[in-house]
């Protein structure tokens, strides 16, 4: 009888040590599932659908540049989102090739492609001479005046076209400045033509150029 107690006991205490065990388990991981890495999509990494009723120019651009750089999304701020734009889009292109930089770095280049229409030239004008003004002041190089140019002005190598209702500014970095960039540019007069009204370039640093 005795020893038929003490096998009760130990039967009893081995399932309440089970339970509590089990329920340790369920426990951490209930806790590991609520804590667990949740997986993040960068939207900059999406590629770009070239879009065939677009009548901007920028997805006959990208048609154009697949061959060599690829195109991701951009939602990056830009001087000009701050003032009345009727449209706007913002493409990033990515070289599918290398380039040097420093002695035995080698670098994908890329640049990002901002596009603005307004409803009228006024508008355009208006948006422009703020971003030029807003240049200045960010990029420590200013005042930035129409078609004087600048020695050195603190603000990444950029290129700028001005139309009527239309303005194009494509950003580099300077890491990538031994990529052809003018070719990139020929591009671009291509698609939005060679009739703007104003159109300036600038180097790592400077000088700022503007082009007749």
């Amino acid at each position: 009888m005795r020893n038929a107690i003490i096998l009760a006991c130990c039967i009893g205490l081995f399932a309440c040590g089970s339970e509590e065990e089990q329920q340790e388990v369920l426990d951490f991981e209930d806790f590991a599932g609520e804590t667990g890495i949740e997986e993040v999509v960068d939207s900059a990494n999406t590629n770009v659908e070239i879009d065939t009723n677009d009548n901007t120019g920028v997805s006959e651009l990208i048609s154009a540049m697949h061959s060599k750089y690829d195109t991701l999304a951009l939602e990056d701020f830009h001087l000009l989102d701050r003032f009345g734009f009727s449209q706007s889009k913002k493409v990033k292109f990515k070289g599918n090739f290398e380039v040097p930089y420093g002695k035995s770095t080698m670098v994908k280049p890329t640049a990002e492609l901002y596009y603005y229409s307004f409803a009228d030239s006024n508008k355009t004008n208006s948006a422009f001479y703020n971003y030029l003004d807003g240049m200045a002041s960010e990029g420590e190089g200013g005042p930035v005046k129409l078609n004087v140019d600048v020695d050195a002005i603190k603000t990444p190598p950029m290129f700028m076209l001005v139309y009527d209702t239309v303005i194009v500014a494509t950003n580099y970095q300077c890491e990538h400045a031994k990529n052809d960039w003018q070719s990139f540019q020929d591009s671009l007069l291509n698609y939005f033509g060679e009739n703007y009204r104003y159109s300036f370039e600038v180097d790592c640093g400077g000088p700022l150029k503007w082009k007749e």
